[in-house]
């Protein structure tokens, strides 16, 4: 999990297994760290390099031999703020470039960083949220980032009726039921994907670990009729 997140910040795989290595270490030759990282010496060489360039490593020499060290993990919170300050100030010419773009009434996101921008739609939109086939499995597909997402949510006071799947119980324990009324269906009737209807949308969301992916359609008569279909199925769970 480090290592991933690691490579979401920024870093190639090799980059970060050399880091963590550096951090266990404290000091070492890059062919010691090579041997210990399994990594062939002249990758770890130019990994090394890349690494001293952003500040995560440095060096001394000492009897002929540079040994490495790595900066305090810190750094990393350092240079996401340079990049934030770097981008904020590019922000406004690229504000001015952007052309308003077309509304497309279907739009297909994949993946986690899909999913992060699916949620985001639904806190810039949504006063309700309604959805049957709830997995819970969001809980664990964007670990770090889901408490965030639920904090937001409930700021943004929007409230939620689901129709969950029996297995979800354990997931959205930690959803406070103030702004969550959910009801589980039979195991007989549970879904693979979730249907989720807000703000004249409709979406299905997939959050098989092999197959991650939400469909949005935006249509004010499929609209109505899904929430015409959830009423029903609140009423009759």
């Amino acid at each position: 999990m480090i290592i991933k997140t690691l490579e979401e910040f920024g870093l190639s795989n090799k980059e970060a297994r050399i880091y963590l290595t550096l951090l266990k270490e404290k000091s070492c030759t890059a062919s010691k760290l090579a041997k210990i990282a399994k990594i062939n010496r002249t990758t770890a060489y130019l990994e090394l390099d890349n690494l001293v360039q952003c500040g995560l490593a440095s060096y001394v020499i000492k009897n002929s031999k540079k040994h490495f060290q790595a900066a305090s993990p810190d750094k990393l919170i350092e240079i996401l703020e340079t990049k934030k300050s770097n981008i904020n100030s590019i922000l406004p010419e690229l504000k001015s470039l952007h052309k308003t773009p077309e509304i497309f009434k279907t739009e297909v996101f994949e993946g986690k960083e899909g999913i992060k921008t699916f949620y985001q739609d639904i806190l810039n939109n949504a006063e309700e949220v309604l959805a049957f086939g709830v997995t819970g499995k969001a809980t664990e597909i964007l670990e770090f980032e889901y408490p965030h997402f639920l904090k937001k949510f409930i700021r943004a006071n929007i409230k939620e009726r689901a129709l969950a799947n029996p297995e979800a119980k354990r997931r959205l324990k930690s959803h406070p039921r103030s702004h969550l009324k959910v009801k589980y269906l039979s195991k007989e009737y549970a879904a693979k994907v979730t249907t989720i209807i807000y703000s004249g949308k409709v979406a299905i969301q997939s959050l098989q670990k092999e197959n991650i992916y939400v469909v949005v359609i935006k249509d004010k008569f499929l609209y109505e009729s899904y929430k015409n279909y959830f009423e029903f199925m609140w009423k009759s769970a």
